[in-house]
């Protein structure tokens, strides 16, 4: 099924919808970690180059659509270009995270679980990667293209809402992360449906929605002993 060029790309919608996301992240690291601001005590330079980072690809993100709805195409490309070099220090920012938070999880944790969470961190730096490359590979097609950009997005709901879950509700961890597993999965599905009934392409949020639900998978199965091998693996190599 081809993609349906002459429908436009709702451009400005999409730049809200990105903006959403990042209101979404401001809330759930606010009490832990913006509420520091300026002083950050006790906070370590990985914390803060993550962070930024981060920042930096939602600001991309966000401007990129609003840049071609308002027809200044050739500042577009250029921030595009940047991305080639933004995207791959944003996954070195996501795996020095990891491997900080492995050798300091808050609160203890024992060996099986700390392995057990590099499932969620190291299927973020995977997701990620896989996103943009497809979205790069797909720049000629802009339907995909874009769709394979919103997945980086979507994958950033989990920090942001998660920690909010946490903070200003008490929800368990556990019980947090696995809702915004339902949460993402669910906004793919809303989305991949919409392709359906207006018979574009389905083909870009299929391959989302299909790796945001085995990174879940693996989420719900880190105790076992085939993400354990993996995870023991990624801790004693690469860390």
């Amino acid at each position: 099924m081809q993609p349906t060029t002459r429908s436009p790309v709702p451009y400005a919608r999409i730049s809200l919808f990105f903006f959403l996301i990042y209101l979404v992240v401001t809330w759930g690291f606010y009490k832990t970690y913006l509420i520091f601001f300026p002083s950050f005590d006790g906070f370590k330079p990985v914390q803060h180059f993550h962070g930024a980072m981060m920042m930096t690809w939602m600001a991309l993100l966000i401007v990129q659509p609003l840049l071609i709805s308002t027809g200044k195409l050739s500042l577009h490309r250029l921030i595009g270009r940047l991305s080639l070099v933004i995207a791959p220090i944003v996954v070195v920012s996501m795996f020095l995270i990891t491997k900080f938070g492995y050798y300091k999880p808050v609160p203890p944790l024992s060996h099986l679980e700390k392995v057990g969470g590099l499932a969620l961190q190291a299927g973020d730096i995977v997701q990620f990667a896989l996103f943009y490359c497809l979205a790069i590979i797909n720049r000629s097609n802009t339907y995909n293209h874009m769709r394979y950009m919103i997945g980086t997005a979507i994958m950033m709901i989990g920090p942001g809402l998660g920690r909010a879950l946490i903070m200003y509700n008490n929800v368990p961890f556990n019980t947090a992360i696995a809702y915004t597993f339902y949460v993402e999965i669910t906004i793919v599905a809303a989305f991949l449906l919409s392709d359906v009934l207006r018979k574009r392409s389905y083909k870009a949020n299929a391959v989302v929605l299909s790796a945001i639900f085995v990174h879940f998978l693996l989420w719900e199965f880190r105790l076992y002993q085939p993400w354990q091998a993996i995870g023991e693996f990624i801790a004693g190599h690469l860390f």
